[in-house]
């Protein structure tokens, strides 16, 4: 019996979602042999899997995109302020058919691990196929949100209906007119909720943490207004990348406390008309996540907005949060006007903890059986190092990647790399930028570049071997910049998967910057404009 098939090329490329595909694009065109893997079956990372019902971006679909190719931002098709997943995925073909990068990508194969190979100065990759590819650079592009988390529930397994997480969803999946249970409350639950309770026979939510759902206004786009913001996009982009946020709006100085109370209210009631869960947090004032006072209004304002919907005192009750507004902000137009319906419920999981699935549904404390048909696990993700730890990466001296973050959680340097895993590349993992995923990702593809760039540059100019690995001091540094700026918001106050704490047992820390991408991109100019002082080539 032969040897499993070795495969050799400069750089190999894990995930097409926003950050695998452009690093794609840019490694071929610094000239290098490039291959991807995806585990799918065609491009588009995250908006491949997740297919519930309902499945949407909730950031607005004009900067919902890559900035770096213009003539799709004049061309590409997007009807509605916001993407559905079918729109979402198909921009991501198009994108890959433009350029050429279905022909780089083996789709249908996983990365299992990797070992760094000190003598050769090689990476050898192996994958799922159970081929080798031995590569001089291995970019990583393995998504935030990938590695799925699902609870282990007794009696899980006796469950005589059906049980499927939500990045997991079938299209054959029957749901119209079943008895649904649907467990978790982050931005998938809520789509999921919103969308089978309008033709479930029953639908329970089962709530750990109520949340904060701010209105989405969903709604066409007019040839006029996409006129203008065809017309508008350089300035648009300037604006993105410039901001904190980079959701295509430029964030207000004003504090929300330095307004009088009846002009505060004046601004959340705009912002809430406008809609959009990040332009309620962010686009009013300029420390709803920073200012326990500013925060408590915000939340004041909610809290009245539930009680006014929702009709059920006890349903409001359950849905009413005493948190602080300061998870991943959520958006949807009609889940609280849901829990109208006679057919929709709330479930306070933190009152009546789940004590065991049976046969027939959900068992809770209080002895109540909910009889149910599916049950849905929208329990999120093992998130961002979540998606290295479970792979079987190890770097010098033959130390794993979850070994060598178990002691005080995931560091790298500027998002780019961690010590000890030399020509290794995160693109939107660890330690990068909480703000609007793609121009985040665009931002990580083109660091990591410019350092490989650098690398072969000492190699052929210079006489080295094109290995570059990031310094201790460098990666504890922006571990320590990380916590500072995670420390004076209210994130850090409020239990979420931003800081490992929705997974047990795993480190609780900050997984991003919260400084916003225009001080990330300083924190990269200055990177680079140093010489890359925080690495080391050889």
């Amino acid at each position: 019996m032969g040897s499993a098939p070795e495969h050799n090329y400069d750089a190999l490329v894990v995930g097409t979602g926003f950050g695998g595909l452009y690093s794609l694009y840019l490694l071929k065109q610094l000239g290098l042999s490039v291959r991807g893997l995806e585990t799918a079956s065609d491009v588009g990372g995250t908006w491949f899997w997740n297919r519930y019902p309902g499945a949407r971006s909730d950031i607005h679909s004009h900067v919902y995109r890559y900035s770096w190719d213009k003539e799709l931002l004049q061309t590409s098709p997007w009807p509605n302020n916001y993407l559905h997943q079918p729109e979402v995925l198909a921009y991501f073909q198009e994108v890959a058919r433009k350029h050429a990068l279905y022909p780089l990508i083996q789709f249908n194969t996983e990365l299992t691990g990797a070992d760094w190979d000190e003598e050769r100065n090689v990476w050898r990759a192996k994958a799922s196929s159970g081929e080798t590819f031995v590569v001089r650079y291995l970019v990583t592009a393995v998504g935030i949100l990938h590695h799925k988390n699902v609870p282990q529930f007794s009696g899980l397994d006796e469950f005589k209906g059906k049980v499927v997480h939500s990045s997991a969803w079938d299209s054959d999946i029957e749901w119209e007119g079943k008895r649904v249970a649907v467990i978790g409350s982050g931005a998938s639950g809520i789509q999921i909720v919103s969308k089978l309770s309008e033709k479930a026979q029953t639908l329970t939510h089962f709530i750990r943490h109520a949340q904060y759902v701010i209105p989405s206004r969903f709604r066409a786009v007019s040839a006029e207004e996409r006129k203008r913001i065809n017309e508008q996009y350089e300035k648009i982009w300037h604006d993105v990348f410039l901001s904190n946020t980079a959701f295509g709006f430029v964030e207000p100085g004003r504090p929300t406390l330095s307004l009088a109370p009846e002009d505060r209210e004046t601004v959340f009631e705009d912002l809430w008309k406008e809609g959009n869960g990040f332009r309620f947090l962010f686009a009013g004032f300029s420390d709803l996540a920073t200012d326990e006072g500013g925060n408590k209004a915000a939340i004041d304002f909610i809290h009245r907005k539930i009680k006014e919907t929702v009709k059920d005192p006890q349903k409001a009750e359950v849905l009413t949060s005493s948190d602080w507004f300061a998870r991943r902000p959520l958006t949807d137009d009609h889940y609280y006007e849901r829990f109208n319906q006679g057919n929709v419920f709330a479930v306070d999981v933190k009152k009546t903890p789940i004590r065991k699935i049976t046969v027939e549904g959900i068992q809770t404390d209080d002895g109540t059986l909910h009889p149910v048909d599916l049950i849905v696990l929208a329990t999120g993700f093992d998130a961002v190092d979540g998606s290295y730890t479970r792979l079987d990466l190890k770097g010098r001296d033959g130390i794993s990647i979850k070994a060598h973050w178990e002691a005080e959680g995931p560091k790298s340097h500027i998002g780019a790399s961690t010590s000890k895993f030399p020509n290794l590349f995160f693109v939107n993992g660890p330690g990068a930028v909480f703000a609007n995923n793609p121009p985040v990702a665009e931002e990580g593809a083109r660091f990591a570049r410019d350092i490989i760039a650098r690398a072969e540059e000492v190699r052929t100019k210079e006489g080295g071997v094109g290995v570059v690995e990031n310094s201790v001091e460098a990666e504890n540094k922006w571990q320590a910049t990380i916590e500072q700026v995670a420390q004076a918001t209210l994130f850090s106050k409020t239990p979420s998967w931003f800081f490992g704490e929705n997974i047990p047992g795993k480190q609780v820390a900050p997984r991003f910057f919260f400084g916003g991408l225009g001080r990330f991109r300083a924190a990269i100019a200055e990177e680079k404009a140093g010489g890359y002082k925080g690495f080391q080539f050889r």
